[in-house]
């Protein structure tokens, strides 16, 4: 009596441990494939397109609007956003994302080493006037974008 009581507590514990373990089984066979899914729910290209989605647009057409609209690959854009990002501080990545997915929606090209799209972008958040510190910020970011541009491109090539 007392064995069967000990292998039944023993299985009821084990059912009730095992169903609350968070780990997958592709997370042990496939952490490639796993890191590579993370790395792209992360980019801007993902975050416009689903921005665009809650908007009310299709998803893959969504996604065909912020690929044509954003100039440069997934990982330039991700690497020039966060450049931004980091010099910019009264920015955040939603007003990014957001500026990304409007210049998509109406079928305008958005560049963000280009001094013109940051100044844009700069101006929807903070309004019309910029001060001189902002300025001399966003024409080394539009400099240091470039260089980003320029160095993925070589290292593409």
């Amino acid at each position: 009596m007392k064995k069967e009581i000990l292998i039944v507590t023993v299985l009821i514990t084990n059912l009730a441990f095992a169903s609350s373990l968070p780990i997958d089984v592709r997370d042990i066979r496939e952490p490639r494939e796993l890191e590579a899914n993370k790395n792209t729910t992360n980019t801007l290209t993902h975050a416009a397109t689903s921005h665009l989605y809650n908007r009310g647009l299709e998803k893959e057409i969504a996604n065909k609007k912020v690929l044509t609209s954003l100039v440069g690959d997934k990982n330039t854009n991700d690497l020039m956003a966060k450049n931004v990002l980091n010099h910019l501080n009264e920015l955040k990545k939603e007003d990014i994302v957001a500026h990304v997915s409007d210049c998509a929606l109406y079928s305008r090209n958005f560049d963000l080493s280009a001094y013109d799209d940051i100044i844009g972008l700069v101006q929807k958040r903070n309004g019309l006037m910029l001060d001189d510190l902002t300025l001399a910020k966003v024409e080394k970011i539009s400099l240091e974008n470039k260089h980003i541009k320029l160095l993925q491109s070589v290292s593409i090539a």
